[in-house]
């Protein structure tokens, strides 16, 4: 009886950590597509910044209007920089316990979508401007 018990009391700690590995997988894949995906929104975020340069220098602009424009630049830098930090800073988890991995992920893919959010946020402030 005791040797049934023990190897039901396993295979239910196997089935819980095969579900905790393939938690943290899928999280891992979600994050990691997400920041791809943020870094094509950012190719199209430079380009709109290198759009407005260039305006910035053919245009006659008054202080205010000038001011816009750079604010729009500001913002640009600001969410690519967020990119570089958070790209700086994730690791992917390898050796953690799964609680730890699940956790950390977690919080990177918020970061991610947060960063991701703003991208496009100044890419269509930018594109705007360029509109006008």
């Amino acid at each position: 009886m005791k040797n049934v018990l023990l190897f039901l009391l396993t295979v239910i700690l196997a089935s819980a950590c095969n579900d905790d590995k393939k938690q943290v997988e899928s999280l891992q894949k979600e994050t990691e597509t997400i920041h791809d995906e943020a870094m094509k929104d950012m190719a199209e975020m430079n380009r709109v910044a290198r759009a407005i340069k260039e305006f910035m220098i053919s245009a006659t602009m008054t202080p205010e209007q000038s001011s816009t424009f750079t604010t729009a630049l500001t913002n640009i830098g600001n969410a690519e920089n967020g990119m570089m930090t958070w790209m700086a800073n994730y690791k992917a988890p390898t050796d953690q316990p799964a609680a730890e991995a699940i956790k950390y992920l977690q919080e990177q893919k918020k970061l991610i979508e947060k960063n991701r959010v703003e991208i496009k946020a100044a890419t269509e402030a930018g594109q705007k401007l360029l509109q006008k």
